[in-house]
This record gives structure tokens, C-alpha cells and sequence, in this order.
């Protein structure tokens, strides 16, 4: 939800606590009753969809994450082994298409982490019966490719998630038109006791403000660190790409990026303003392997991003 529907949620909350405490003036008031029924069920409805936005498009990136790390970790070890098999056995077409160190597979952006491990897996697989003294078995091949399938789901998560927000705001949409109308046939009742109940009027017009929210509010905090010693990292370039496209992250085609930020002396960076979208983001900083990574940035809700970064 963006801040002004979290602030009309709010207002919501308190015309129906008030209501609840004055219940001895409002269930005379026509309809008014029937009317609260419909305001506190659609606002319940509201409510269930910003929490299931927040839960899909967080969870999404918090579950790229760490697939990705495992891709990297479960790929650079059969490179590694298949490296040393290429090497003893003087096959070096096989050495120039899998001599990829860890590093080469942190540094990769998500599509080529994909398709260089399906190569060393692809590899593998074709010379497994003389791989078993390498450490290379069956067992390991599969444990490959199920992080490889499972990371394509992965990357196809944030098109699902940015379609679920998609239905989830038309949905709202909808909620808060009918929330609006309830108000309105709520207030005209109200308008019947202006005199007669002075207090309670009063109270029910206080309760109807719209009292904006999140004035401020970051849409990105980051923090980055070194992977060895866990010390924050300064002055790392850290660049905002709209949509994921990762080739255009340094200029090119498209021009610049569309926000550059440079952490400070803790390894800091805040970014407050950035229309919601997929961003495919840059860590470089001369010494450390450049880092990728993918963040969903939604409207009126701050996205956090921890990365560490492997000197060269």
C-alpha cells in the first residue's frame, strides 16, 4: 500500500473505534449500523492484502538471495573439481570451459550464474563415471541441478510478484472506492445530530481526518560489508537499474543508471525517493569483486539490502 492508503486505513481504524465507544448514539442513526458492518469488514479486507504485499515481494528477494549464494557456492565447487580433472588429464578444452573460480561466480550477473553453471553441469554430467574420485557423484549432480531449477523459479519470482501487486491494487482500488461510499452514507447520518449530540459529532469529524503518514520514510537503506572480516565497507558505487536489466548498469545503451549512491565511512547508503519497480543493482569498488543483486522497491515501504563483498 502507498503511505496515503495506509494513512485512510488509519482513519478507518479510529471511525470505527469511535463508533464501537458510542454505540448508544449510532445505532439509532439510519443505516448507520448496516454501514459500520460494511466499513469494518472492507477495511479487514484492506488490510489482509497489504500485509499478503509485503510478505510475497519480501519474501521473494530474501529467497533469491539465498538460493543465489548456494548456486554459487554448489557451482564453484564442481568447477573447481572438474578443474583439477582437466588439469591431471591434460584436457584443455575442457580446462578453457570450466576454469571459473568462486569469485567468477559472485562477480556473474544472474542470467550468466545460470547458464555457466548449467555448462559445468552440463560437463560434469558427460564425464561422471571418471568423476567419482574427484568428489563428483551423482549425488552432487543432483543436489546441481535442483539449485539450478530452483533458481530459475527464482528469477522468474519478482515478474510473478510485480503481477500479484498488479491484482492486488486493483483489488484495493476497488476496497477503497467501496470504503469512500460507506463513509459517505456514514457521515450523512452522523450530520442528523449535529445539535443534539455536539460531542459525539465533533469526536466522529476529528476521527474522519486523513492524518498522512511515512513524510520521509527511505525507500531503500543498505549496508555493505567485507565478506571476510565483516567490517563495513566505504566509498563502494552502488547503481540502480530500472527493471533488472543488468547489461545496461554502466551506461551504454540506455544511459545512466537511474540512481548511483556511494556508501559512507559504516558502509552505509539511504536512498529516499525511487519509484516502485524491479532494480537490478551494482556494488563496485576497486580491490572487491563487483556484486548483483535484485530488489523490489515498493511504494511507501522501505526495502533493506545487506551485501558483503570478496576482495579481489
Amino acid at each position: 500500500m502507498t503511505n496515503n492508503q495506509e494513512s485512510r486505513v488509519d482513519m478507518h481504524l479510529t471511525v470505527i473505534e469511535y463508533s464501537e465507544g458510542n454505540e448508544s448514539i449510532t445505532t439509532n442513526l439510519p443505516e448507520y449500523s448496516s454501514n459500520f458492518g460494511v466499513l469494518a469488514e472492507t477495511n479487514t479486507q484492506i488490510q489482509r492484502i497489504g500485509e499478503q504485499q509485503k510478505m510475497v515481494l519480501t519474501g521473494i528477494t530474501l529467497d533469491k538471495n539465498q538460493v543465489r549464494a548456494n548456486l554459487i557456492l554448489y557451482g564453484a565447487d564442481t568447477a573447481r573439481k572438474l578443474t583439477s580433472y582437466a588439469k591431471l588429464t591434460g584436457n584443455l578444452t575442457l580446462l578453457d570451459e570450466v576454469n571459473f573460480s568462486e569469485t567468477d561466480f559472485r562477480r556473474f550477473s544472474d542470467i550468466k550464474l545460470r547458464d555457466y553453471t548449467q555448462i559445468v553441469f552440463n560437463k560434469a554430467n558427460a564425464l561422471l563415471d571418471s568423476l567419482v574420485q574427484y568428489g563428483i557423484s551423482v549425488g552432487s549432480q543432483e543436489n546441481l541441478l535442483n539449485t539450478i531449477n530452483l533458481f530459475n523459479r527464482v528469477l522468474a519470482a519478482p515478474r510473478i510478484g510485480t503481477m500479484t501487486k498488479s491484482q492486488a491494487t486493483k483489488q484495493l482500488v476497488t476496497l477503497f472506492k467501496t470504503a469512500d461510499a460507506t463513509l459517505a452514507q456514514m457521515d450523512a447520518a452522523v450530520e442528523i445530530v449535529k445539535l443534539t449530540e455536539p460531542n459525539f459529532y465533533m469526536g466522529y469529524k476529528a476521527a474522519r481526518k486523513v492524518i498522512s503518514k511515512g513524510v520521509g520514510k527511505l525507500a531503500v537503506k543498505g549496508m555493505v560489508a567485507d565478506a571476510q572480516s565483516g567490517e563495513p565497507v566505504k566509498g563502494v558505487t552502488v547503481s540502480f537499474s530500472l527493471d533488472g536489466d543488468m547489461v545496461h548498469l554502466s551506461a551504454a545503451k540506455n544511459g545512466k543508471p537511474v540512481a548511483v549512491k556511494t556508501t559512507a565511512a559504516k558502509g552505509g547508503f539511504n536512498i529516499k525517493s525511487l519509484a516502485a519497480g524491479t532494480y537490478a543493482v551494482s556494488f563496485k569498488k576497486a580491490g572487491y569483486a563487483e556484486q548483483t543483486a535484485t530488489l523490489n522497491v515498493n511504494d511507501g515501504e522501505m526495502t533493506v539490502v545487506e551485501v558483503k563483498l570478496v576482495k579481489n
